[in-house]
């Protein structure tokens, strides 16, 4: 039995009231077609309320309420950051959808998924980076657009997925290793973009947020890993989290410089000098376990081919 379903363009959460562009009311439906594969775009949408949308316009990938988000070019010849996409090959989607269920579904619950996959989820055939090159020339300098094939894209209420095309079929144990890496970094930056996860009470009243520290060696002795500069609770557990899905645990507990600006080595006594670091690693990584049954370091471990 096919079952259609409409919904009006939602902004950043699934459970919020909709928002829509101008005043216009958008709707989707559901299913797009009658391929085989449009029942597992039902089956996700009626279990996580997404939207896996193969057939989209420029406005349902780039509207958001401030700015259309294409890469354009500008009076001046640069061009500003986005992605250049474009719509799914259905020959290839059953392919495209296995690659998203093993390589990003299958790290999370049902619950975990409900609450933080967004409102649409575009399933594209190409999907290009874009910002501005320079190229110098004597006096002059020329800009020129530089393009890169990225596996996943996030912008306002969708994320966008790669390899809805042939290369599906060829990528290499590489490839997938560099899919796994992006797809859930992107998805973990879409939560924070969102505002949807907010550190515990536990996470805050362990650091001390308000004496003024002027090196990094003074956050990371409180337990603080991003820059002492600008520091807010909510970026310092935003960079938990994001450390967790880009760095293996070999990776974090690996001896490193403490003025190196990247996570790695955060779980190792060079950077973390007081056991202050670990100790709040493992809140963030416990309260996703205990809450949504997720363990964010394995996604971390994986993207490594750990």
């Amino acid at each position: 039995m096919v079952i259609f379903t409409i919904i009006l363009l939602q902004s950043c959460t699934k459970d919020e009231a909709p928002l829509t562009p101008s005043g216009l009311s958008e709707a989707y439906s559901l299913p797009q077609g009658n391929n085989a594969f449009d029942q597992t775009i039902m089956g996700y949408h009626q279990s996580y309320g997404t939207y896996m949308l193969y057939k989209f316009t420029d406005k349902d990938v780039y509207w958001s309420p401030t700015a259309n988000s294409k890469p354009v070019m500008s009076a001046v010849g640069t061009w500003s950051t986005g992605a250049d996409v474009a719509v799914a090959d259905p020959t290839y989607i059953p392919a495209q959808l296995d690659l998203i269920k093993k390589k990003w579904f299958n790290f999370y619950t049902d619950k975990f998924l409900k609450k933080f996959l967004p409102a649409k989820i575009m399933l594209c055939s190409k999907i290009d980076s874009v910002s501005t090159g320079f190229v110098f020339g004597g006096s002059t300098i020329t800009y020129v657009k530089n393009v890169k094939k990225v596996a996943a894209y996030y912008n306002y209420d969708n994320i966008e997925v790669n390899y809805g095309d042939a290369s599906v079929a060829t990528l290499t144990k590489q490839d997938s290793l560099g899919f796994v890496a992006r797809i859930n970094l992107v998805f973990i930056q879409s939560i924070i973009a969102r505002g949807l996860s907010t550190p515990t009470s536990e996470f805050i009243n362990s650091a001390d947020y308000t004496t003024a520290m002027t090196t990094t060696t003074q956050a990371y002795g409180k337990g603080i890993i991003i820059s002492p500069f600008s520091v807010t609770v909510q970026a310092d557990w935003n960079a938990y989290i994001t450390a967790m899905v880009s760095f293996s645990e070999a990776n974090l507990n690996k001896s490193t410089v403490i003025t190196d600006g990247t996570a790695q080595g955060i779980l190792n006594p060079t950077k973390d000098t007081t056991g202050q670091i670990r100790k709040r690693y493992n809140m963030v990584r416990n309260y996703f376990i205990n809450e949504y049954q997720v363990d964010l370091q394995k996604i971390g471990n994986a993207s490594k081919g750990v």
